[in-house]
C-alpha cells in the first residue's frame, strides 16, 4: 500500500532557515517570521501576515486567539499562562473611555500661561499666588506648588518659545 503524500517539514521547500516557522502557517510559512510577546511570558513566532496587527485585532482579536488557542491545543500545549496571555489579548481589544490626563497634564494652557510668564523673568513663588485665587473660584483641584516648581525648573520655554 503507498502512502499518500503527508506535508512534513523535513523537505518542505521556501521555508525560513534561521528562525522557527509560523506557528499557524507551519509548512506554509512565507516570509521572514518574528517573535511576538503575547504577555505571562508567553510568545509565538508569527509570519508577517499573523504578526500584523491588522490579524490580530481582527474581530476583536477572536480570530487570533481561537486560532493560536486551537494549534495549542492540538499539539497538547494549551497551558494555564498561554490560556492567560490569549484571554489578556481579548481583554486589551475591548473599548476603554479615555481617562483624564493626570496631575499637570490636565492643565496645558494653564502651564503654556505660565512658562510665558516664567520666560519674562516670573519665579513660582509669584505665580503662586495666582494658583490660590484659581483654586477658591474652580471646583478642579489645580496644580500643586511643587508642579508649578517643576515647571519652572524644566525650563521648556528656553527650547519652545510660548
Amino acid at each position: 500500500m503507498a502512502l499518500a503524500y503527508v506535508p512534513t517539514l523535513y523537505k518542505a521547500r521556501n521555508l525560513p532557515l534561521k528562525r522557527p516557522v509560523c506557528a499557524i502557517c507551519v509548512d506554509r510559512t512565507r516570509g521572514r517570521t518574528e517573535c511576538v510577546q503575547l504577555g505571562y511570558r508567553v510568545s509565538v513566532w508569527l509570519c508577517p501576515a499573523h504578526a500584523d496587527p491588522g490579524f490580530q485585532t481582527r474581530r476583536g482579536g477572536r480570530d487570533f486567539v481561537r486560532t493560536l488557542a486551537g494549534v495549542w491545543q492540538a499539539n497538547g500545549c494549551l497551558t494555564a499562562a498561554r490560556d492567560r496571555a490569549l484571554q489578556a489579548h481579548i481583554a486589551r481589544q475591548r473599548e476603554r473611555p479615555a481617562r483624564g490626563r493626570p496631575g499637570s497634564y490636565a492643565w496645558p494652557d494653564l502651564r503654556r500661561r505660565l512658562e510665558a510668564a516664567y520666560a519674562g523673568g516670573a519665579q513660582p513663588a509669584q505665580v503662586a499666588g495666582g494658583m490660590r485665587e484659581l483654586e477658591e473660584s474652580c471646583p478642579a483641584r489645580p496644580p500643586s506648588r511643587r508642579t508649578l516648581q517643576r515647571w519652572y525648573s524644566q525650563r521648556r520655554w528656553v527650547t519652545h518659545p510660548p
